[in-house]
Formats: structure tokens, C-alpha cells, sequence
């Protein structure tokens, strides 16, 4: 890659919209919490699009910080089952931001993590995912310990309508589409 490439210029064109996609993800988990809900939020440090010819493994790279990826393991350890997830996206200068809130319906757990991809860095991850029906995230380490989060639904993580993302960018990156499915871990 030249530097110039999407996947390399999207971390730098998402952080103008960071905080705005931080508060809403707060906002989320807030509602969560007055429902009785137990939350916990993640901050990612970086998001890459994967796709890989190989091993046919494809998604979002989630890189978050080792205390917050404890709290998830544990939360598996202790037999957290995401049955559910929801999805929250947004666009504005081709990156899509997609904050995730995935759901144990029985224990009344949420975590949730935002996202961002480059459209046009994306390419071949959406397609992998829309021909597998499936999309997964990956939250991870810098020491690559990883845990995996499959999604039934890829379509809420493609990018917004041509409507819905005017509707978006007129509100700097305000959710405009919400999706419960159902989700494994």
C-alpha cells in the first residue's frame, strides 16, 4: 500500500467523527442500563477490513485494549451467550461507522463496540460477507488473543442507502438504521 490507499487514510478521515460515534455508543448502553441491562463498552484503538482468499476468513478487525478484551473473556468464561446483536450505522466521507451491541437476551448483557470501514477499502469484505450471509468481527490484542462474533444479518453492515446516508452525513453521524438479529459468538 502507497499510504494513500482507503484502508490505510480511513483510520486518520474516521477520527473527526470518533467522539461523535463514542457518544452515540454511550448513549446506546445508557438506554441499555436504564432497561436493567448490564454494559460494557469497548474502545477501539483500529479497525481493518479483512478478507482473506486463504482461509476464507472475512470481517472487521477490532483492535481493542487488553483490559477491555479480559472483560469480554471473562464474560464467556462465565458462559455469556450473545444470542442477538444490534447494529447502529452511519455514513460520512465514504467511511462507514457501524457502532455493534452484542446481546445475552437471558442474562441481560450487552457488549458494545464501535466500527468503521472505508468503503471503497471494504470492497471485498462486503462481498465475502453477502455471499456467505454472514458477517463476523474480530476483537483482538495486540498480542493476538482474539474472540470471534458471528452476525446472521451482513446487510447492516453495508453501507447506508443513498438516502439514509445523506440523512447521516446531514447529522455528522447520527444512527439511521437499526437491526436486531439474531447472533452467535
Amino acid at each position: 500500500m502507497d499510504g494513500t490507499t482507503p484502508n490505510v487514510t480511513a483510520h486518520s478521515r474516521a477520527m473527526p467523527f470518533w467522539e461523535n460515534v463514542i457518544a452515540d455508543m454511550e448513549a446506546t448502553a445508557a438506554e441499555y442500563e436504564e432497561s436493567g441491562w448490564e454494559t460494557l463498552l469497548l474502545h477501539p484503538g483500529d479497525v481493518t477490513p479483512l478478507w482473506n482468499e486463504e482461509d476464507d476468513e472475512f470481517g472487521l478487525d477490532v483492535l481493542v485494549p487488553d483490559n477491555e478484551f479480559e472483560e469480554v473473556e471473562a464474560l464467556l468464561d462465565e458462559g455469556i451467550e450473545f444470542d442477538a446483536f444490534e447494529a447502529y450505522r452511519a455514513m460520512s466521507d465514504n467511511i462507514v461507522f457501524v457502532v455493534v451491541i452484542m446481546e445475552d437476551h437471558d442474562a441481560e448483557i450487552a457488549v458494545c463496540y464501535p466500527t468503521y470501514y472505508d468503503v471503497q477499502g471494504a470492497e471485498k469484505m462486503l462481498a465475502d460477507a453477502m455471499d456467505a450471509g454472514t458477517m463476523y468481527t474480530f476483537l483482538r490484542t495486540l498480542s493476538e488473543d482474539r474472540v470471534q462474533f458471528t452476525h446472521d444479518d451482513p446487510t447492516v453492515f453495508q453501507p447506508p442507502e443513498p438516502e439514509d446516508a445523506d440523512d447521516a452525513e446531514a447529522d455528522d453521524t447520527e444512527a439511521d438504521d437499526t437491526k436486531a438479529t439474531d447472533a452467535d459468538e
